[in-house]
């Protein structure tokens, strides 16, 4: 019994060491179905990983929680004088293609539609439909991942990074110069 909790104790040290691809291959046995491509930041995956579907070219960023199970059925099994029969769990599906922000938290029985982003430290209680931003607490509807693409780019036409394809040191240095440069 030990020596089982030691070992689950050093798996849970080495996941949470792993990059976000080996993560995501890590998993591939304990979910439901893991795709291709797949990336995963977080290391908080619930406690019915078997009831997780994520298909291809999905990014979870870190902090994001899957919630599979609520437990408020022991309760109410408790209130009701019944025996623990009572269950309220339900699978979280993310389809081809989507993002979920960092510190998000997905309920039972949510999925996230193909290409569509959920915003950092959203709540995601429903099914998001494909193609679309959601974001808060619950998510709710923000815009169509067209118009969020366009702003997007409109944005990025303001970097000078992005035009000269800087890296590591000189992007750093870059970024810097254009968001700091009020402060001189």
């Amino acid at each position: 019994m030990v020596i089982k909790y030691l070992l689950k104790c050093l798996d849970n040290i080495w996941f949470r060491h792993m990059s976000p691809i080996k993560k995501a291959e890590y998993l591939r046995g304990k979910v439901y179905y893991m795709g291709e491509n797949v990336k995963i930041y977080t290391e908080s995956i619930g406690t019915e990983p078997y009831l997780i579907s994520i298909h291809d070219n999905v990014n979870v960023a870190a902090g994001v929680k899957f919630i599979n199970h609520d437990v408020s059925c022991i309760n109410v099994s408790r209130y009701l004088m019944r025996e623990n029969n009572l269950d309220k769990v339900g699978a979280i599906i993310l389809h081809d293609n989507c993002m979920i922000g960092a510190y998000s938290i997905l309920m039972p029985g949510c999925s996230v539609g193909k290409n569509s982003i959920i915003a950092a430290g959203s709540v995601v209680t429903k099914n998001v439909p494909e193609n679309e931003v959601w974001g808060g607490i619950p998510a709710k509807f923000i815009m169509k991942l067209d118009e969020y693409a366009n702003k997007l780019v409109e944005v990025n036409s303001h970097y000078t990074w992005t035009k000269k394809g800087l890296s590591g040191e000189e992007l750093i240095k870059e970024r810097q110069s254009y968001f700091f440069k009020k402060d001189f």
